[in-house]
């Protein structure tokens, strides 16, 4: 073979290894840990409420840190110290198994010796020990149990340390730990669950739900999404593609969609099933598949685990928005596509999402609690009754149910809804009178339920049950034509200003989700 065509040759297998390697990276992320070598996860804790020792001076502290991983406590100029001295909880292990790691002192209230049975704890002064792992208890007396921890209660969501290996990657001075491998434990029944939050989103609450899972489970199945992405998370089923993994989403519908998404983009083999902590304002998705409200602090992460244990699996209906702009001096716009879990409207219900969005946007500090967020909401509707931005919007859409045109009256909003729960819980759809001519909204037939909004006023009367909204129909494709003007959107929660187009609403896929056992409402 002659020089050139050599060269050819190689170019042309360096041009399809590149596109390989490619290909793999769009699918494969790392999963970035923390380093234990490096000390503990610090969490500052102002006050503590119950007697608690310095796990390095052994004496009492009121004040001071805690390790969200392992749980050992230190005074504030103990804590590089207590790094040195103290090992934290493990992510990963050689061998073929995990041996008890004891902690000692601040144990659990009314806590019972794993080997005599009588309580631990009794000394006013740190004694006695607990598994970081399985949580059992011993005293400093007894013998601990064992060769091999077992993880207690919650073994078949733990990912073993010794079923983990880890690799440190990147240049010098920025190199971090990913987890390289991972192998299923011999024990059957094994359901690991991934959390994942922002903790930089809503009031702060995923901070405070990520050390606790991190107390529970190896620290390498709790995600900051503030961190990495969803797609580095879900690289557990990468690693494991036979096994079926449980996501736990730890906010709100927003959150939920995002990892929804990246689920789908990665075309996993084994896709996991999907739970809801919801956190934040909203949450109406949460409502439906009767995760509740909001964060149930009596119940703990141990109640959480605990329901996501029994949970049953359901199936949500996701659809896909095309949205094609008109031509403007024979300029259009680029085409938007997106999917929708929850709801798609436009007019008056999407206005006061959007003026929500642009003022949290520039003072981001003062949207941090709920209670205020629900009262700017109120605000922006009350606002809106007397300006009535969107009224005529009957004149400027036309809305196609299956292909049939439906004819509108005197409206100020349209809604498209995929759950029965909107607007941060009201349920429009078992409020009107003519509900009967319709079948019940449900999240997993394949049908969209499309209703109608006089007013601002209208939106407050329904939330608080004083009206009903105009009940449209049901559809399986849902077309909506904007012709004239500029009119404020939201899908899901992210609003924008839509300038005339063509929007199509159709069936998509569906997404495997959890709903706890205790209810078959939908």
């Amino acid at each position: 073979m002659s020089a050139p065509a050599l060269v050819g040759v190689l170019f042309i297998i360096i041009f399809v290894m590149m596109h390989l390697y490619k290909r793999y990276r769009r699918m494969h992320y790392d999963l970035l840990v923390w380093d234990v070598t490096k000390g503990h996860r610090w969490v500052m804790i102002d006050v503590f409420t119950e007697m608690t020792y310095c796990n390095v001076g052994k004496f009492p502290i009121k004040h001071g840190a805690k390790c969200s991983s392992c749980g050992i406590c230190a005074e504030d100029g103990n804590m590089r110290e207590a790094n040195k001295k103290i090992p934290c909880k493990p992510l990963s292990l050689k061998g073929d198994g995990t041996p008890h790691q004891w902690i000692k002192g601040n144990l659990p209230a009314c806590s019972s010796c794993l080997i005599c049975g009588s309580e631990c704890g009794k000394l006013r002064d740190i004694c006695d020990r607990k598994c970081v792992w399985c949580k059992l208890v011993v005293h400093d007396d007894c013998d601990s149990n064992g060769k091999f921890c077992d993880f207690g209660k919650y073994r078949s969501v733990i990912v073993p340390p010794h079923c983990v290996e880890l690799k440190r990657v990147g240049l010098r001075g920025r190199r971090h730990l990913i987890v390289s491998k991972a192998q299923t434990p011999s024990y059957e029944n094994w359901k690991p669950v991934i959390v994942l939050a922002n903790t930089k989103s809503g009031n702060n609450e995923g901070d405070t739900i990520l050390s606790e899972f991190r107390d529970i489970l190896n620290p390498a199945q709790v995600i900051d999404l503030h961190e990495m992405k969803p797609e580095n998370a879900l690289e557990w089923c990468h690693l494991l593609p036979d096994t079926v993994f449980r996501v736990i989403v730890c906010g709100g519908d927003g959150s939920i969609g995002w990892v929804l998404n990246a689920i789908e983009n990665l075309k996993l083999k084994t896709p996991p099933e999907v739970g809801i902590l919801p956190l934040g304002t909203g949450n109406d998705l949460a409502r439906v598949l009767e995760w509740g409200e909001g964060h149930n602090t009596e119940d703990g992460i141990e109640g959480m685990v605990d329901k996501i244990l029994a949970a049953k699996t359901v199936f949500l209906d996701r659809w896909k928005i095309n949205i094609n702009h008109k031509k403007n001096m024979g300029i259009s716009r680029p085409k938007k596509e997106m999917i929708m879990n929850n709801y798609v409207s436009i007019g008056v219900d999407a206005l006061v999402t959007l003026n929500f969005h642009k003022s949290r946007l520039s003072r981001p500090w003062l949207f941090a609690n709920r209670l205020i967020n629900k009262m700017c909401y109120f605000t922006y509707g009350t606002k809106d009754v007397l300006e009535r931005e969107c009224k005529n919007l009957d004149r400027k859409i036309r809305v196609w149910l299956d292909g049939e045109e439906i004819k509108l009256e005197n409206i100020e909003g349209l809604v498209v809804l995929n759950i029965a729960s909107w607007g941060g819980g009201c349920r429009p759809w078992e409020l009107s009178d003519s509900k009967h001519d319709f079948n019940p909204a449900r999240y997993d037939d394949g049908l969209l339920e499309v209703m109608a909004l006089y007013s601002s006023f209208h939106i407050a009367q329904i939330q608080v049950g004083l009206a009903s909204p105009i009940l449209i129909g049901q559809a399986r494709h849902v077309k909506i034509t904007l012709s004239d003007g500029n009119a404020p959107m939201q899908c899901d929660g992210e609003p924008w200003e839509q300038h005339p187009a063509e929007i199509n609403i159709a069936y998509h896929k569906r997404a495997t989700m959890l709903a706890p056992v205790h209810t078959d409402t939908q």
